[in-house]
């Protein structure tokens, strides 16, 4: 049996390695396309029609998220806020601002820090009365702010939340017996060195001294200590919350005591051991004993 030679493979050819720059058109190629100069404008011009929307809507449109809203914004809105929350609590309940909390150092990112404000105001009522003032509170606050309340089913917890709108909310509810407490938080915000939450716009009311009167006439004497506080009222004006605190624990009945300054049409709201209120026009009062001392508060306004 006789044995094929191997077949040879005819050879393969190296790879071409084009030259630098690439090869040659052949002969009779069309050049290549250029860009033509009318698409070249008509990007520039929407490129520039970009740039003029996003500087006006920086301008003009409501904030996305509350970053874009300094606290020279969102503070004056938080006092407003508290103002119709006062107006919003009526005439029968004695109504108290609580003192401002404004913080700094809060992260708005993490290289970029803010300010957080905090208002508050209290309502004075009857224990049995409270669940209900919190519904009318929430039923007299502006529609677009959307309040609401709950009632837990075995009544112990009643609360209330809002949105006054610009990321200003609104929470809180009866925190102890006949006591409805509710706060106004504007969140993380840039701060303003136009804005300064210590600042008041008037000095010396008349109602600055009204607490140390109330102390007086339960026999005692003011103490350093006291403050106030102010809002802008719905309709224009303002309300303002002063106290004062006095040592000691006065003898006998508060009601008593304040009968000789009390006007003839109050209200009396609560008359308890620990403390007596009442509300007379667009005034209330609150004597309290706290820890051994006596604070008396007055509220004028809305």
């Amino acid at each position: 049996m006789s044995i094929d030679p191997p077949r040879q493979l005819p050879p393969v050819a190296p790879p071409q390695v084009p030259p630098p720059g690439g090869w040659p058109a052949p002969a009779g190629a069309p050049p290549a396309p250029r860009p033509r100069r009318w698409l070249i404008a008509v990007g520039a011009a929407w490129a520039v029609v970009l740039l003029v929307l996003a500087y006006v809507s920086t301008r003009t449109d409501e904030p996305t998220v509350r970053e874009q809203r300094g606290m020279a914004e969102a503070g004056p809105l938080a006092d407003r806020v508290i103002g119709e929350l006062v107006a919003a609590g009526g005439t029968d309940v004695v109504a108290q601002l609580t003192p401002i909390r404004y913080r700094t150092g809060c992260r708005i990112t993490p290289i970029r820090s803010g300010a957080t404000l905090e208002r508050g105001v209290a309502f004075r009522t009857t224990e049995a009365d409270a669940p209900a003032l919190l519904d009318r509170i929430a039923d007299r606050l502006p529609p677009t702010w959307r309040a609401g309340t709950r009632h837990s089913e075995g009544g112990t917890v009643h609360s209330l939340r809002a949105d006054a709108g610009d990321f200003v909310g609104v929470r809180g509810g009866v925190t102890s017996p006949g006591v409805i407490t509710l706060t106004v938080s504007t969140g993380c915000r840039p701060t303003s060195d136009d804005y300064d939450p210590t600042v008041r716009l008037a000095i010396g009311l008349p109602v600055d001294t009204e607490p140390g009167r109330m102390l007086a006439a339960i026999g005692v004497t003011a103490a350093g200590g006291g403050g106030r506080e102010s809002a802008t009222c719905p309709g224009g004006g303002q309300v303002h919350t002063a106290w004062a605190p006095g040592p000691g624990t006065p003898p006998g009945p508060r009601g008593d005591a304040l009968a000789a300054v009390r006007p003839a049409d109050a209200v009396v709201v609560t008359d308890a051991p620990d403390g007596y209120a009442y509300r007379a026009g667009d005034t209330g009062v609150e004597v309290r004993v706290v820890d051994g001392e006596v604070r008396a508060t007055v509220t004028i306004g809305c």
